[in-house]
């Protein structure tokens, strides 16, 4: 008997797996996603050179890359996007724990001011990559 019921258990955690959800298109992703992701990931990827990098246009990154690490970015409003080109409305804030230092952040949340920017960003293959970011 306990063969059997731990039969009944190996094919209750497969069965999802043999059956799958029935769909095989992949997931849509929008261009309003996309943007969205881009900017409000943007404090996160400043904790690795190579990421923060890697978010922009090439060669438009700022040199001051742990301002951006020790703040918050929220797309506050619909971007306008025409043909490559996009713009988003980006409120920046503070009370953030920073993603850059030398232990990998800090320890208390940066007190930056609460600004709202517009944002540029670039088209680039099936991405969208950020061509300016002020901070205000």
């Amino acid at each position: 008997m306990k063969n059997v019921s731990q039969l009944f258990i190996v094919a209750l955690l497969v069965a999802p797996v043999l059956i799958g959800c029935g769909s095989t298109d992949p997931v849509q992703v929008t261009d309003a996603q996309n943007l969205n992701a881009q900017v409000e990931g943007l404090g996160d990827a400043a904790g690795d050179e190579a990421s923060f990098a890697k978010a922009f246009v090439a060669g438009a990154a700022p040199e001051n890359r742990k301002d951006y690490g020790s703040r918050g970015f929220q797309v506050v409003g619909d971007a306008t996007v025409d043909g490559d080109s996009a713009t988003v409305p980006v409120k920046i804030f503070g009370g953030v724990y920073s993603t850059t230092g030398k232990d990998g952040g800090s320890k208390k949340p940066s007190d930056a001011t609460e600004t709202e920017q517009v944002w540029t960003l670039q088209r680039n293959g099936d991405t969208w990559k950020i061509k300016d970011a002020p901070l205000g």
